[in-house]
This record gives C-alpha cells, structure tokens and sequence, in this order.
C-alpha cells in the first residue's frame, strides 16, 4: 500500500523518487544482499518462506517457473490426448455419415432402376396393345 501511495504522489507530480528510491523508502536499503522488511518487528521471511537474500528469492523464482513449466506440459499432453480422441470420433462420425450416404444413392438408384423398368414395361405394353 506505501508504494502505491509513494508512486501516485510522484504521478500527481507530489515526488520525483524513481521505482528504487521508492522500494528503498518503503523496505529499506538492500544490505549485503538481503531484503528488510518494512516496519518494527515485520519479517520478510514470514511473506516469502524463504531465506531473504536476493539468491534466495531467485532461486524460488526458478523453483516457480520449473513447476508452471511442467504444468503446462502437462496440460498439452492432456490437450494432445482430447484432440486425439476428438479426431477419431470424427472419423467415426464421418465414415458413418459416407456408409449413410452409399446406402441412401444405392437405395435412390434401385428406386429409379425399377421406376425405369416399370416405364419401359409400359411403352412395351402400350406398343403391343397398339
């Protein structure tokens, strides 16, 4: 909340301190690499669980960053198995739907095949009767 005040005072023009002299302000000076934390009695350890040496942090930085790798790596090969299963249903689906479709051209041709055959039974029969 200090370093929110502190960086709206200089963005009304209140202060001309950069983001570090900010920082400085508001957790103290960093002292042969470690972090203080602000106030009497506060300890930056208790927010980071980590030794406070800008090391430290860094290195809970990397710990971080391996995790949300292997997650995402987790979550594409869940993405590659979904896909998966998504396309062979599409297969299926669709080797249904040209089945369906031979039957119904074979099903319209048979219906034509005899329509056909009837017509011409007729003008053979209309010929003869003439």
């Amino acid at each position: 909340d200090e370093i929110k005040k502190l960086k709206e005072q200089r963005d009304q023009g209140l202060n001309d301190k950069t983001d570090e002299q900010i920082f400085q302000d508001v957790l103290g000076k960093d002292t042969h690499g470690y972090l203080r934390a602000p106030g009497p009695g506060k300890s930056i350890t208790q927010h980071f669980k980590v030794k406070t040496s800008r090391l430290g942090l860094s290195q809970e930085l990397i710990d971080v960053k391996k995790k949300l790798d292997q997650l995402i790596e987790e979550d594409k090969k869940e993405a590659e198995v979904v896909r998966n299963d998504v396309d062979r249903k599409i297969e299926q689906n669709n080797a249904i739907l040209e089945k369906n479709s031979h039957q119904l051209m074979n099903f319209i041709k048979g219906g034509l095949t005899q329509r056909m055959m009837i017509q011409e039974m007729k003008a053979h029969h209309d010929e003869v009767s003439t």
